[in-house]
Parts: C-alpha cells; sequence; structure tokens
C-alpha cells in the first residue's frame, strides 16, 4: 500500500535523483573533448592543420577561465591556423524579467579579447560572427574594434590568401540577411584549396555550385540536449536535426562539404545532455 509517508519518500528520492541528473549536466557543460580528423583536402600542396574553436558563449555561464583552457588546448595542437567559427558571446536571456540579473552577472569583454589574444598560430587567427554576436551591437562593435588589435582578423563576406594554396573566406550570420559568399570568394584563383567559415550551416545552401572545398560551422550544440528516444527537443535550424555535427557532403544530401561544430560553450543555460563539447582540431592532406 502506498501511504502518504512512502510517497513523500520517494518524491523526496526522485527529486534528489533530477538534482543529481542537472547536476551531472551542468557540470559536463564545462568539460570539453578534441575530436581529431584526418583528410584529404583538394587544391592543398602541403599539409595544413586547422583547430576550430565555435560557439564560445562567453557571458554569465562562461567566464575568462574557461576560454583560457580553449586557448591552451588549442594552442597545444600547434596549429598552422586557428579559425572561431561565431558566437563568441551570449546575447542574453529572452524573459525579460530576467534581462537585468543577465547584464549584471555578464563578464568584462576586455577579458574575453585579453584571453582570445593569447591563441597562435603562423598563418593567423580568424573569426566570424554569428547570431549571438550581432545580437548584442554594442558588444559586436568592441570585439571589432579590439581582436584585431589582439591578431584575430574577423571576416565579413571577405576572404584572403591564408598561403599560396589555401583561400580562406567568411561570412557575416545567416541570419543577419547580410551573409554574401559570391563576395567573400572574389579573389579565389581556380585549383587551390578553399575553406569557408559560416557559423549556421542553414547557410551552405548558398554555396552550391560555388567555389568551396569545405565549409566550417558550429551553431547548433549537437542539440545541446540530446535525449535518447527522444532527440533534440529544439535546434536553432530550419532543418531541425540534420545539421546537429560532424562531416556533411553532397553524397549525405547537403549541398556542400563540410563539418559541423557542437561547439565549446552553451546558451541560456549551463547544459549539456549527451552533445558534449568539442575542439575540433584537421589534419588536411594534398592529394597524391
Amino acid at each position: 500500500m502506498l501511504t502518504r509517508r512512502r510517497f513523500l519518500t520517494l518524491l523526496g528520492w526522485g527529486g534528489l535523483g533530477l538534482l543529481g541528473t542537472a547536476g551531472l549536466a551542468v557540470g559536463s557543460s564545462y568539460q570539453f573533448g578534441i575530436s581529431r580528423h584526418r583528410r584529404v583536402f583538394p587544391g592543398l600542396e602541403q599539409p595544413l592543420r586547422v583547430v576550430q574553436l565555435s560557439d564560445l558563449h562567453y557571458g554569465p555561464w562562461v567566464r575568462a577561465t574557461t576560454v583560457q583552457s580553449w586557448v591552451r588546448a588549442a594552442n597545444a595542437e600547434r596549429p598552422d591556423l586557428i579559425v572561431i567559427t561565431g558566437d563568441l558571446i551570449e546575447s542574453g536571456m529572452r524573459l525579460d524579467r530576467l534581462k537585468a540579473l543577465y547584464r549584471a552577472i555578464t563578464p568584462d569583454l576586455e577579458h574575453l579579447v585579453a584571453v582570445l589574444g593569447m591563441l597562435q598560430a603562423p598563418l593567423g587567427v580568424y573569426a566570424i560572427w554569428g547570431n549571438h554576436d550581432n545580437g548584442q551591437p554594442a558588444a559586436k562593435r568592441y570585439l571589432g574594434r579590439h581582436l584585431p588589435k589582439h591578431g584575430i582578423s574577423v571576416l565579413v563576406n571577405q576572404g584572403l590568401w591564408a598561403r599560396d594554396d589555401l583561400f580562406l573566406s567568411g561570412v557575416d550570420d545567416y541570419w543577419a540577411e547580410e551573409a554574401n559568399p559570391k563576395v567573400s570568394l572574389a579573389g579565389y584563383r581556380k585549383g587551390k584549396a578553399s575553406l569557408a567559415l559560416a557559423h549556421n550551416p542553414d547557410f551552405w545552401d548558398y554555396y552550391r555550385d560555388l567555389p568551396v572545398g569545405l565549409v566550417l560551422s558550429g551553431h547548433t550544440h549537437g542539440g545541446q540536449v540530446y535525449l535518447p528516444g527522444v532527440g533534440a527537443p529544439w535546434t536553432p535550424s530550419r532543418y531541425y536535426e540534420r545539421y546537429l555535427g560532424g562531416w556533411y557532403s553532397p553524397a549525405l544530401g547537403a549541398p556542400v562539404s563540410g563539418y559541423v561544430s557542437r561547439g565549446l560553450g552553451t546558451t541560456v543555460l549551463p547544459l549539456r545532455v549527451n552533445a558534449p563539447a568539442e575542439l575540433t582540431v584537421f589534419e588536411f592532406l594534398p592529394e597524391d
């Protein structure tokens, strides 16, 4: 017989279980792994090591000490090139009642710029904007002014030759409605490797038939919360769970070949479930 006392006891144990599970989910949000990939990249004349950081979401839940651990891990890989594929900052809560609290607990951007300035790669460090960056116009302007002073170039519908055999391009965020891949690829020369940065993989549709060998993106966080048998309850993509993370190619139905990082930070809440944070290391090889 289920007595009131027994019911309350079971309810208490259930609550403790939920709290424990939530605690593990929050704790795991600050852990990250290193994903390593080795792949032939047409157009390269010599090997290339690239480290991708994505979706830092610096703000209430991600502080400079956390970003510093990512920076140290990136530098330890001794990359030729480092790219940051958007959402450097967290744009804030969507609930009006929490906005004042959010502003009060958001750390100073000077610390973010200083820590990111520690990234080192002989071919340079490059970033693009994400939707959260565009959601904080004043912070974005600050980063746009100060990141270049710390050795980080922000590509906004721009392209450049990072190496004689590598053209690197980047676009503004898809949701900003100002992204222009054709402009970013204006300086590309046929036959060379072309690597593009686009925060939102939904934007890959606009790279169809353009001279891009590979696109690197983030944005979806692997769902951030992925429940067995349910999937991701919410994903910021018109394709829902299609681009949760990993490799995609035309053979798999994607318009271009690309990789979607699960990212490093979290948005809204410091919570990750079955969607571990990742720092991505690519070993790109020339064709035989």
